[in-house]
């Protein structure tokens, strides 16, 4: 693709800028199942979209084929959607500004696939001989992703930034007297000359196993731990709370709550597209802004909400660098990047011995049809086990969890220590609220 031929000629047809946004994705994928490879795929993807503006309306289109030769009729068809929109709003393409790179010093290991199937072999058979009640390793492959996205203006924006990633997935089936259940793990290896194979079967294992013979308990309000997997589930499911978008739409509970307290004061949290400990770094947004550290809230006390050019327009504001596309084909709205609750100085087992007695959740379902980020009221089916004098017991299941995230928030006794990024951009450690309303037999 002839960028500056493409720009050259949006111009000349009476487009006032242009932008050419390009993402590449090359993978390579290996699945082993029952003591021979499955499948050896590789692929690469190049998804180009495209953007314009003329008169303060803009349109975006995704291209099937990048070819130079249809470049006037793509260009064309772009002015035809840009003429029928019709708002009162403006859009407008960024300009340059100075972006600060990200230093990744990540050296990923790469190895030949037949290593690869070595190490997948082995696992499946460590798995397999762990214990009697594992069933069947259900899912087994290892990934090695590597891309990049770029993005081009005709105010003279370019930018590119990189990304790999490699990882082994697994998921296996545990049965006992009849009852079945399943657990799964991702382990991101950046050397494989240091994973540790064995510490991956007994963590997947022992997580599965524990699931089993689990029972239902009474309803009744307990002091509840939210498991960091739980924690991060719900957590990620409120977060659009901080979205500008929402807030000027009126359909955040955040609007106009600036600079007053809304959650505990052992709460902070912050969004930093820049933070090296994560696993996906961008030091400029999908509009070419600059990403920095934000503040979302400080000890308690909401302070800033995140903001693509969009949304920073309609609010009076400047973008915070949280202008994000989910995909190259889709348009940019308002996302975090690496957003997660500060984590304070107790492990996961301390905090059950705080607790003493209650209930510890580490799994939760029906996230889509179970949360109302509006009114913040939800009610999830969930999963867990009792601890008693500090100590795990019984494995917990066939229960709800309800109440209203904006209260539980304020019901915060400790935050643990444990925030782990691993392969998420919203993390949360393991909290342990005062009580919580738990439906049960």
């Amino acid at each position: 693709m002839n960028k500056q031929k493409w720009m050259d000629c949006a111009l000349q047809k009476g487009l006032d800028s242009f932008e050419i946004y390009q993402s590449l994705q090359s993978d390579r994928e290996i699945t082993w199942y029952n003591e021979q490879m499955d499948t050896f795929v590789s692929s690469s993807i190049l998804g180009t979209s495209i953007r314009g503006v003329k008169d303060g309306n803009m349109a975006n289109m995704a291209l099937e084929q990048v070819d130079d030769a249809l470049m006037e009729s793509v260009i064309d068809s772009l002015i035809e959607q840009i003429e029928i929109v019709s708002s009162e709003e403006k859009d407008f393409l960024r300009k340059p500004e100075k972006v600060e790179p990200v230093e990744i010093n990540r050296i990923w290991n790469v190895p030949t696939p037949s290593y690869v199937q070595s190490v997948l072999k082995e696992i499946e058979t460590k798995l397999l001989g762990y214990d009697r009640r594992v069933l069947q390793v259900a899912y087994l492959s290892y990934q090695h992703s590597k891309g990049y996205r770029e993005i081009t203006n005709s105010y003279g924006i370019d930018l590119r930034d990189d990304d790999e990633i490699q990882y082994i997935y697994a998921s296996i089936v545990v049965g006992d007297n009849n009852d079945v259940k399943d657990a799964m793990s991702v382990r991101i290896i950046r050397d494989f000359d240091a994973f540790d194979v064995d510490e991956l079967v007994s963590e997947l294992c022992d997580k599965a196993i524990r699931k089993l013979n689990a029972h239902a308990i009474s309803s009744m309000k307990t002091p509840v731990i939210f498991e960091r997997n739980a924690m991060r589930s719900l957590f990620g499911a409120y977060v659009g709370l901080f979205s500008g978008e929402m807030i000027y739409k009126g359909i955040s509970y955040l609007k106009d709550k600036e600079n007053t307290k809304i959650f505990s004061d052992k709460i902070t949290i912050i969004d930093n597209p820049k933070n090296t400990d994560a696993l996906t770094v961008a030091s400029f947004d999908d509009e070419g802004c600059p990403t920095k550290e934000k503040i979302l809230v400080e000890n308690g006390i909401y302070r800033q909400c995140l903001h693509s050019t969009k949304s920073a327009l309609r609010m009076n504001t400047i973008s915070t660098g949280n202008g994000f596309k989910s995909g190259y084909a889709t348009s940019v709205s308002v996302q975090p990047l690496n957003c997660h609750i500060v984590p304070g100085d107790k492990s996961l087992d301390q905090l059950q011995k705080q607790m003493h007695t209650g209930l510890v959740i580490n799994n939760l379902i029906g996230l889509h049809a179970g949360v109302d980020i509006v009114s913040g009221n939800f009610s999830l089916q969930c999963s867990g086990y009792w601890v008693e004098d500090g100590i795990p017991k019984d494995s917990i299941t066939l229960i709800t969890v309800a109440g209203n995230f904006m209260e539980l928030m304020n019901l915060v006794e400790e935050v643990g220590n444990d925030l782990d990024w691993e392969y998420h951009s919203i993390t949360c450690p393991s909290i342990y609220f005062k009580e919580c309303a738990i439906s049960g037999e």
